[in-house]
């Protein structure tokens, strides 16, 4: 064998998509697979994954999900690590490392993984990730009146959004996620059903973090639906004195390796999780 590592191209999509579906997950259709080396906010020029190659056939792929997002005024590029495969054959030797740092060696980029298992975990962390998050805020609904005004209409909230948002809206636009405007705030979120059928409306991303969090529960109060539904709130995106609500461990951590952002600059709007429509852990 003589596998080498290189980046993924277009016309490796194919071949990626049919090791991703037939090796690693055959309960996520090849279409969504296929969202990982072609999605709507791909920088330009960046690319597609890393793929190792023997004889011309792909036997192992790690997704980079780039995106550009102005942060404090400047524009910031992250990259959410993803589906990091290699067949039995190929592991144990080195490969893989080598996979895991080709797809994590631009400069200025902060990466990210939301899904890691603990074994990669274990690798990451000594290429100089730390985590992000392992506990999350859950607010129900109390059933109080006086829930806050919520902007739902799709029009209204383009209008509302400035023009770096709209392009970050129109981006997203046909995957199963719930937009609204509460005060000034625009809130992304998806409702995935986890344990015991509990509805999680889980916050990907939030215009002023500040805000969610000091109103977390009027904000739970006003959007979350379903008798045993949740607002779930990654505990970055809290501010220490505010209520915390429940805090729960999350199974999985969530890791980063920052380039000059802070923590809560760090959301899930431009990672795998909607790609591939999965439920964050």
């Amino acid at each position: 064998m003589s596998a080498t590592v290189r980046p993924a191209r277009a016309g490796d999509i194919a071949a990626v998509v049919e090791l991703l579906h037939t090796r690693m997950n055959a309960k996520i259709p090849r279409e969504r697979w296929a969202r990982l080396l072609d999605y709507p906010w791909r920088p330009e020029g960046v690319e597609r994954g890393w793929l190792v190659e023997d004889d011309g056939h792909v036997v192992g792929f790690m997704g980079t999900i780039y995106s550009d997002r102005v942060i404090g005024g400047q524009l910031r590029r992250f990259c959410d690590l993803s589906s990091w495969y290699l067949l039995a054959d190929y592991r144990g030797d080195g490969t893989g490392d080598d996979l895991l740092r080709s797809g994590m060696a631009q400069p200025g980029v902060t990466y990210q993984t939301m899904t890691a298992r603990r074994a990669t975990g274990r690798k990451i962390r000594a290429l100089g990730f730390s985590v992000l998050d392992d506990s999350r805020s859950l607010f129900r609904p109390s059933g109080a009146p006086g829930r806050l005004p919520v902007l739902r209409d799709a029009a209204a909230i383009r209008e509302r959004l400035d023009p770096a948002q709209r392009v970050v809206l129109d981006a997203h636009a046909g995957f199963d996620l719930h937009h609204a405007i509460i005060s000034d705030t625009w809130l992304v979120w998806q409702r995935k059903l986890k344990g015991e059928a509990i509805a999680y409306h889980e916050i990907l991303h939030a215009s002023d973090p500040a805000f969610l969090s000091a109103h977390a529960q009027g904000i739970a109060d006003s959007i979350v639906t379903g008798e045993r539904g949740v607002l779930a709130i990654d505990t970055r995106f809290m501010t220490p004195g505010d209520d915390q609500g429940t805090v729960e461990t999350i199974r999985l951590p969530r890791w980063y390796r920052p380039a000059d952002v802070a923590p809560r600059d760090v959301d899930h709007l431009h990672s795998e999780v909607i790609l591939l429509d999965q439920k964050l852990p």
